[in-house]
C-alpha cells in the first residue's frame, strides 16, 4: 500500500499505542507494586533489522537507550534463524541488557504469514534476584545475586521449567517475581497480536518501510535542533557525594561537543571501578547521557531508533561510566541518574533557557525491606520517595517527582500492606526548595517504624535506605541555574541517630526511621521572583516568612498576610 503523511501518522500512532497497550497489560497482569505502581520497567516494539520503533509512554527514562542494544545483544545469541513462533529469550546480564541483576530483560520474536517481521521486547525492574539485598556495600557481582545468561525461557512454546526453578530456589519472594515473569510474557504477547492485527488491518507484509520512515523522521527532528546549536566543546567536571562503602572519590569527567548534526559526549579522565555497587554498564551511561539531549532539545517527538543516532557517548572501559565483569552494579542509579543535570551544566553555556536546575530525588530515593511475616513466609517490599523536581526558565519545579527516572511514588498504604511497617510522617519539607526567579519544588520529610507483631512473635526486618546523599553546602549539592539557590535538605536517622544511607541493617521491632530528601534547585535570581507568588508560597507553608525575606527579600505584614511595598523595595535593593 502508499504510505502517504496522513497513513504514515496514523500507523506511527498505532505503534505507540501496541507498547502501550503492552504496558497496561503488564501492570494489570504484575504481582509487585515495583511494577504496578513504581512503573519501573519498558515495552519495546522492533522491526525485523532489530531497529527500535516504538518505546512505551509509561516507562522507566532510562530504559529508553537500553533496549535497542539489549535487541541486538539477544540476536546475536540467537539468530534469526534460530527462532521460531513460541520462542522467548530471556537474560539479566548486566552487561548485555540493563545494568544490573534485578532487571530482567524478555524478548520475542513476531511471525506473520511464516515470517519474523518484529520483535517485542519488556525489561522489569524487580524486587529481588538473590544475594545481598539492596545494599550499595557489594564489592562484586557474585554477591548480588543469580545471574541469567541468554537463554530459552520458551522454546516453541514449551516453558523451560529448568530455569524457573533455579530462579525459585535462589530468591526470597519466589511466587511474585515468577508472576511478574509471567507478567512480562503477557506484555510480549499483547505486543505480538497488536503488531499482528496491524499488519492484516493494512494489508502489510513487514514493517520496513514504515519502520524506516519513523525512525528517519525522528533522526532527522533531532539533528535539526542539534545543528541550531553552535559548534563547540563544553566542560563539565564534578567530584559526587562520598558513597558508601567506598574510600575514593568519585569524579566524572564530562566533554559535550556539538558539531553539524551531532553531539558527542566524551567521559574520558572519570574515574575507574571502585568496589562498591555503583559501577554502570556502558548501557547504562549510553541511556542516561543520550536521554537529556532529546529532552533539552526535541522532546515532542516519539522515541525510536532515530533518537539516539545524532548522539555519541564515548566511556573508556574500566572506569566507573563503563566497567567491566565482575563489579558490583546494584546501586548504578547513584551515578547514572546524575549524568542528566551533569550533561545539563555543560549545556548550560550554549542554551541556558533549555536547561532544568538539579534534581533533589537524583539520584532516586529508595527504601528496601525484607523478612518475615509471623505465618513465616518473607516479604519484600519497595517504596519511592521523591524530592523536589529542579526549576526551569519557565516554570516552578514540581515537588516530589522523580526525575531523570520518571517512575511513581508508591502510595504509603501499599508498601504498609506489603511489609511490617508503618509511616508516622509523609509530609513536603518547608523551605527546602532551591530559591529563584522560579523556585524549586519541594523536598519531603518521611519516617516509618517496624510493627512489633502484635500478638505474634516478631521478628528483625532487613532493611536498606537509599538515599541521594546530597546536601546544600555538600561537594555535589542540588544545584540552581542562572543565579537560582541550591536545593536544601538530605539526612537520615535510626531513633534519632545519624547514620549513613544505603547501607545494610537490621531493624528491630519499634525501630523508627526518619529521612530528609532534597529540594529542587531554583532557576534564576531570587530577587527576581514576583513578590506576589512569594506570599502565595508563603500562604500555602512551602516557604516560611523568613525564609521569603532572607532569600527572596521580601517583606510581608503577619497579620494582614500583604507584601509590604517599601520595605520590600528597600530589601530587594540592598541585596542586589
Amino acid at each position: 500500500m502508499q504510505l502517504d503523511p496522513v497513513t504514515i501518522q496514523i500507523l506511527w500512532n498505532r505503534l505507540i499505542t501496541i507498547v502501550d497497550e503492552a504496558a497496561t497489560g503488564l501492570m494489570r497482569t504484575a504481582y509487585t507494586p515495583s511494577v504496578k505502581e513504581y512503573h519501573d520497567f519498558c515495552c519495546a516494539l522492533f522491526d525485523v533489522n532489530a531497529q527500535m520503533l516504538s518505546h512505551s509512554t509509561v516507562t522507566t527514562a532510562g530504559f529508553l537507550g537500553i533496549v535497542p542494544e539489549v535487541m541486538r545483544n539477544f540476536l546475536k545469541h540467537n539468530p534469526p534463524e534460530t527462532l521460531k513462533p513460541g520462542d522467548s529469550l530471556i537474560t539479566n546480564d548486566p552487561w548485555i541488557a540493563s545494568g544490573h541483576l534485578i532487571d530482567v530483560s524478555i524478548a520475542s520474536p513476531i511471525f506473520y504469514r511464516d515470517r519474523i517481521v518484529g520483535y517485542s521486547l519488556c525489561i522489569v525492574h524487580h524486587l529481588d534476584m538473590g544475594g545481598r539485598m539492596s545494599t550499595l556495600e557489594s564489592k562484586d557481582m557474585y554477591e548480588e545475586g543469580l545471574k541469567i545468561p541468554i537463554l530459552k525461557l520458551f522454546d516453541g512454546g514449551v516453558l523451560n521449567e529448568t530455569i524457573y526453578e533455579f530462579m525459585r530456589a535462589n530468591i526470597r519472594v519466589p511466587d511474585k517475581i515468577l508472576g511478574d515473569i509471567r507478567a512480562q510474557l503477557v506484555a510480549n504477547n499483547v505486543c505480538t497480536k497488536g503488531l499482528q492485527l496491524l499488519l492484516e488491518e493494512y494489508d502489510l507484509d513487514g514493517l520496513e518501510e514504515l519502520g524506516a520512515e519513523v525512525i528517519d523522521r525522528t533522526e532527522s527532528s533531532l539533528r535539526k535542533k542539534i545543528m541550531a546549536l553552535p559548534d563547540g566543546s563544553y566542560r563539565n567536571d564534578v567530584i559526587l557525594p562520598k558513597i558508601p562503602g567506598c574510600d575514593e572519590k568519585i569524579e566524572i569527567k564530562t566533554l559535550v561537543t556539538i558539531e553539524g548534526d551531532e553531539v558527542t559526549i566524551d567521559y574520558s579522565g572519570s574515574s575507574g571501578e571502585v568496589g562498591a555497587a555503583v559501577n554502570c554498564s556502558y548501557n547504562m551511561t549510553r541511556s542516561y547521557t543520550s536521554y537529556p539531549i532529546k529532552l533539552a532539545l526535541d522532546p515532542e517527538v516519539p522515541n525510536n531508533d532515530g533518537g539516539l543516532r545524532p548522539i555519541k557517548v564515548i566511556a573508556p572501559e574500566g572506569t566507573i561510566v563503563n566497567s567491566r565483569p565482575p563489579a558490583a552494579t546494584w546501586g548504578r542509579t547513584m551515578i547514572s541518574h546524575l549524568y542528566p543535570e551533569i550533561v545539563f551544566a555543560a549545556m548550560e553555556k550554549m542554551m541556558p533557557e533549555g536547561v532544568l536546575a538539579s534534581n533533589g530525588g537524583s539520584p532516586a530515593n529508595e527504601v528496601y525491606l525484607h523478612g518475615q511475616q509471623s505465618d513465616g513466609r518473607s516479604f519484600m517490599a519497595i517504596a519511592q520517595h521523591s524530592g523536589g523536581f529542579g526549576a526551569s526558565s519557565v516554570y516552578d519545579g514540581y515537588s516530589c517527582l522523580c526525575f531523570p527516572n520518571n517512575t511513581r511514588n508508591i502510595p504509603i498504604e501499599v508498601t504498609e500492606n506489603e511489609a511490617r511497617m508503618y509511616y508516622f510522617k509523609k509530609e513536603l519539607l518547608q523551605d527546602s526548595s532551591g530559591p529563584g526567579r522560579n523556585r524549586g519544588g519541594l523536598g519531603q520529610e518521611v519516617g516509618f517504624c517496624i510493627l512489633d507483631g502484635g500478638n505474634e512473635k516478631a521478628s528483625d526486618v532487613a532493611s536498606s535506605v537509599r538515599l541521594s546523599g546530597r546536601t546544600e553546602d555538600g561537594e555535589f549539592p542540588v544545584f540552581g541555574r542562572m543565579g537560582g539557590g541550591n536545593g536544601r535538605g538530605s539526612g537520615m536517622w535510626v531513633n534519632n541517630e545519624s547514620v549513613e544511607h544505603g547501607v545494610y541493617r537490621l531493624l528491630s521491632p519499634g525501630d523508627r526511621v526518619r529521612f530528609i530528601i532534597s529540594g529542587g534547585g531554583g532557576y534564576g535570581s531570587p530577587l527576581e521572583r514576583d513578590p506576589e507568588r512569594v506570599l502565595a508560597d508563603v500562604e500555602q507553608g512551602y516557604i516560611s516568612l523568613e525564609m521569603a525575606e532572607k532569600d527572596y527579600g521580601v517583606v510581608i505584614d503577619p497579620e494582614l498576610w500583604i507584601v509590604d511595598e517599601g520595605a520590600t523595595q528597600k530589601l530587594r535593593k540592598e541585596g542586589q
